[in-house]
């Protein structure tokens, strides 16, 4: 009887091992950018373990690169009733429910996914981004605040943190947030001209002139910024009693 269960033991060790060799296998795929190899290993995965977690969220993964979003969900929510206590997959549902338009359903994933682990700087930019998009620019602002306490140089959290608190007035807090994340990417074109926008707004319309001349000489095409600098430019004309600027 003892040989009997140490062989079955022995057998249960060497699939296990087996599995996660597969898994290994997959992952370094789907990292290289192979997905077609990656799935092909996955879908063999769950064709001998149908709710095999590792193999049901990585799929899921996988089908939101390709924009399958349904079937990311589908897949994501399955690997989630295998564990429930995964904060990994809990903010891909997330992401996968705010590609959806489904915003609040998003935050409740990410709320869960911070529930098991509240050290995640990305969780806090996603649930802030979104939450932004709900238009809940106060609750937006703490949660690229949170990001930014975890990851002081996380220049998207620096940038919608900027966007938050222009939708909120506070244009002065707004600019020092664009010029933070503009130090770690000094040649984006969307910082640059969101923080000539700001000062615009805050009547520092030589500053914003030369900010849209920094977006132009980068992205010529810009329509937006070459008409924001057009009114930046009569503004000055106006206050220098109509002479050019």
């Amino acid at each position: 009887m003892k040989a009997a269960m140490s062989d079955v033991s022995n057998a249960q060790q060497q699939e296990l091992q087996r599995l996660q060799r597969d898994i290994r296998q997959a992952v370094a795929l789907h990292a290289a950018g192979n997905l077609a190899g990656a799935e092909k290993i996955y879908r063999s995965i769950l064709a001998s373990i149908p709710v095999q977690y590792d193999a049901l969220h990585l799929l899921g993964v996988l089908r939101r690169q390709e924009g399958r979003l349904e079937e990311a969900r589908e897949l994501i929510e399955k690997a989630l009733k295998s564990y429930p206590e995964s904060a990994e997959a809990h903010c891909n549902l997330g992401a996968v429910l705010a590609a959806l338009g489904r915003r609040e359903e998003a935050v409740a994933s990410f709320d869960k996914s911070l529930a098991l682990n509240a050290e995640d700087a990305e969780v806090h930019y996603n649930r802030g981004t979104v939450l932004a998009e709900l238009g809940r620019h106060e609750e937006a602002l703490a949660g690229f605040d949170q990001a930014l306490a975890l990851r002081p140089d996380y220049a998207r959290a620096l940038y919608n943190r900027g966007g938050a608190l222009s939708e909120l007035s506070r244009f002065e807090e707004a600019l020092a947030s664009y010029e933070r994340a503009l130090a770690l990417l000094p040649e984006n074109v969307d910082l640059l001209n969101n923080r000539a926008n700001a000062l615009a707004v805050l009547g520092r319309f030589e500053e914003a002139i030369a900010g849209y001349d920094g977006v132009l000489a980068r992205d010529p095409k810009n329509t937006q910024a070459r008409e924001n600098r057009a009114q930046a430019l009569a503004a000055v004309q106006a206050m220098q009693g109509g002479q050019p600027a």
